[in-house]
This record gives C-alpha cells, structure tokens and sequence, in this order.
C-alpha cells in the first residue's frame, strides 16, 4: 500500500514538472497567472495537481478557430448581410471599427430593443415567442434547469418539435451537470436537436471548468433574438428563498442585428457537431442552407443600431474585452456599470482608475450576497482600489444583482452575458449587444438609478474600517483571482 501512494505521489511530482514546462514554454499566459500556477504546482504539489486538472488545463485555440469557421469564413455574405458596412459616417465610428476588423461583428440599424429587468416579465414573453414559432427555434444556455418554469419551456418546445417545428439546443455541459439527460432527451424524442456543449468527461464529474458557453440566446423565426444574464431556471424569476429576489438585465431584438445572433448559434452549433467526444455518440447531421436563416422580418424596425459581439477561445483576440475597455477610455461624462464580479484585468482596471482620477463619474454596482465566496472577495479588493480615488460603488442589498451592463456618457451601452472578470474576457464562449442608442442607454441608467434605493453607497470611511480577517481574506482572493 505504501509503495503504491509512493508511486502515485511520484508520478503527480512529475505530472506538475511536465505542466509547469508546459505553462513556461509552451502557453502564452499572462505573466501574473503563469507566476501563479508555478507557485501552486511547485509548492501544494497534490492540491496543485487537482487545481490545475480542474482550472488550468490551456485548450490551443488553433483547435477551436479555424474549424469554426470552416463553413462561414469564405462566404462573407453570411456576415454582410444587410450590414452597414461603410461606418464613416457614424459618431462612434471608431469602436464600430473595433469589432469590424476580424471579429466581423458588422453594424446592423433600425432594430428595436426591448429591456428586460425583472426576469418574470421576460419569461413571460419569451414563452409567448416560443409558442408563435411557425418555422423554427433556436436556443443557446449555459443553464437551462429542470425546475417550473425550465419544464414549461421544455414542454413548449417538445410541443412545437411535434408539431414539425425545427427546435435546436445547445445547453453547457458544466453548467447543467446536475440536469437528468432525460430532460433534454424528450426533446431528442419528439425530433429536436440537442447537443451538449463540451461536456465534462464523466457525468457527474465535471473536468472542463474553463471554456464554457456562458451565452444565454434564443431565436425565433427571424422574428426575435433574445440575449442577456438571465439563464433558464426558476431562481431568475426570483423565487430563490436563500438568495431571494434576482436582479438581472436581458434584451428582446427584433430587426437586422438578428442575423448576427442567428450566425453565431450556427458557428457553435456547427463545432459541438464535429467535436462529439467518446462520451456521446456522433450522429450525422443534415447540413442546412444558411440562407434560410439569413433573415429578419423588416417590418419590425426601430431606432438602434447595434453590434453583436462574441469572444471565446474561437478568437485571437478577446473583442468584448476589448470593446469594454474601448468604452471605458472614451467616457467623458459618466459611466455606470452592474456586474455580479469585478475582477478586471489589469488594463481594465487602469482605465477605470483613469476614468474616476479625470472626472468621469464613476458608478459601479456589486451583488450583497456572494454566490462564489473567493470571487466576492477578491470583487471586493478591486472595489476598494476604486472607492479610494473617488468612485461610486454600491452593493446591491434587495436579494442578488447578476445584471451585465455596461453604459457611457447616455450614449453607449453593452448588455449581454460577460461579466466583469478574466474568466469572461478570455476563457468562456460569450455574447453581447453593443447598441448606439440614446434611448436604451438611459433606459438602463434610470434602472441603475432606481436600484441605488436598494443599495449601500460603499464610502472610503466604511472600506478602511473592515476587519483584519477580511482584508486577509481579500488579499490571498486577489492573488489567485487569475486563475478563478
């Protein structure tokens, strides 16, 4: 028995050895999270071993870009269509430009935007679009449950499935590790396609912590597209008794910007179909004409223009990221930002700090209510840096704030399932709307507005008076916050 712990010790010992060659060499980490794995793996050694099968485990993004676009990337036409593409003309031409570039995320006018804060009233439509369906219904979650309302939905789409209506799923193998796949199974049955996102190797066992689709999407007929934070679940009509009422941000489009969203579920679709593991079976699929989907219905026309965005492993560069630092460094006036983590990276965190040191108002809004411990912590620390120069931070108290939105200057705003952490700038599969509109982005602040009733102001007074516990336990959480 001894020789056999030796001998298990002794290969973890050379496992840790072959991945911190890997990490030095091989990766292309961030200095800070490269200098922390070492030290984990040099010195804990077992819990090293277990935190980097579960957490740092680097997928090459060459095995994600290119078969992702194997399909879209030589047609432009299936990221043109009825895009605008000369934005010279534009006030915020520049960051249009940002995502034009390779993300092909191209600016898509005249739609209609619908905010969502209560996640009642959002289920309550989107119910209502499902039922309407007449041709087809596409979904993307990385939580669709199997509680009340997940099982109205699931009856509604096993139904419309039946009845000769196209129904897609695309749910996250992680996030619904604890989901029956008997659930999902019945919409299998009645003729709906269902695919599991990466699914962890053993079912309940989950080993693929990081690159996860964290997107929450639906489309209907080219009708609706629906994005934000609120995943599938009867939490998010707040009727969790622990955590009490929730707190979150969502959008209904109807217009051109459809047709980004409806490219973006094909791309992951497409991947999950040639990436089916050992542990789910591979089935052939029938290939379908995008064109069919290339549409919108024209007659639902509004005023905003926007842009969808997505960011993952299937891109070089991290564009949400990218388009939040953007909008950070060109405010003048204010910006107002409600995230459930605030755990920026380093450029990130300087523009801010830049932003309140030059007058921009700074309004910033976190959860009371910790839903991960370490995460809150280390949300905390970063909170701290900011309220010492001068910004405006909040801890929302009326149950828990998972709202993602980001607004500057009552001009721009961005809503979608990126939270403010390095997790979603670089390792999940995320999706936001970046709209150009006047009337949405103030809609959104006078919900940031009234949320402050339901808030605590964080003064420096009360920051600097916390206990030496806390601040123990906000430094060690800002150290390893990389690699959260």
């Amino acid at each position: 028995m001894d020789n056999i712990l030796t001998l298990a010790i002794s290969l973890i010992y050379i496992l840790n050895l072959f991945f911190i060659i890997t990490i030095i060499f091989f990766e292309r980490r961030k200095n800070s999270s490269t200098l922390i794995w070492i030290t984990i793996l040099s010195f804990t050694h077992i819990i090293g071993f277990i935190l980097y099968i579960f957490f740092g485990l680097n997928l090459k993004k060459r095995r994600f870009t290119k078969k992702y676009y194997k399909k879209f990337i030589f047609n432009r036409k299936y990221f043109t269509k009825d895009a605008i593409l000369d934005t010279t003309f534009h006030p915020q031409n520049n960051l249009i430009q940002l995502f034009n570039v390779k993300n092909h995320s191209y600016l898509r006018t005249k739609n209609h935007v619908k905010v969502y804060t209560d996640g009642k009233k959002l289920f309550n439509d989107l119910k209502e679009s499902l039922e309407s369906a007449k041709k087809y219904i596409h979904m993307e979650y990385f939580i669709f449950e199997n509680d009340k309302i997940g099982t109205e939905i699931m009856d509604i789409l096993v139904k419309k499935s039946k009845a000769g209506i196209e129904v897609k799923l695309l749910y996250d193998g992680m996030g619904c590790i604890k989901i029956p796949s008997k659930f999902y199974k019945q919409l299998e049955d009645a003729g709906g396609e269902v695919l599991n996102f990466f699914p962890p190797f053993f079912s309940r066992f989950g080993l693929r912590a990081n690159y996860r689709t964290h997107r929450k999407v639906v489309l209907v007929d080219g009708e609706f597209g629906f994005l934000g934070g609120m995943n599938i679940g009867d939490e998010y009509l707040g009727d969790n008794k622990k955590i009490g009422y929730w707190r979150d941000t969502h959008i209904r489009i109807k217009g051109s910007a459809i047709i980004s969203l409806q490219k973006e579920f094909f791309i992951n679709l497409d991947f999950m179909r040639d990436n089916k593991t050992f542990f789910s079976k591979k089935k052939n699929y029938e290939k379908e004409n995008i064109d069919d989907y290339l549409h919108f219905n024209k007659s639902s026309s509004g005023e905003s223009d926007i842009q969808i965005v997505s960011s993952g492993p299937d891109y070089e560069e991290p564009y949400i990221k990218n388009g939040i630092f953007k909008m950070i460094t060109k405010a003048e006036k204010s910006i107002y930002i409600q995230t459930p983590y605030l755990i920026p990276d380093t450029g990130v965190l300087e523009a801010l700090k830049i932003a309140t040191m030059s007058g921009v108002e700074v309004n910033i809004m976190i959860p009371n209510k910790p839903d991960h411990i370490f995460v809150y912590w280390a949300t905390l620390s970063y909170i701290g840096d900011l309220v010492t120069l001068g910004a405006k931070c909040y801890t929302y108290n009326n149950g828990f704030m998972h709202s993602k939105v980001l607004i500057i200057d009552d001009e721009i705003c961005t809503i979608g399932s990126t939270n403010m952490d390095i997790r979603s700038f670089l390792l999940n599969f995320e999706i936001n709307a970046f709209i150009y509109d006047s009337k949405v982005a103030i809609e959104l602040k006078e919900a940031f507005i009234k949320d402050i009733e339901d808030s605590t102001l964080i003064t420096k007074t009360i920051y600097e008076k916390r206990g030496p516990l806390i601040k123990i336990r906000e430094s060690v959480s800002r150290l390893l916050s990389p690699i959260m």
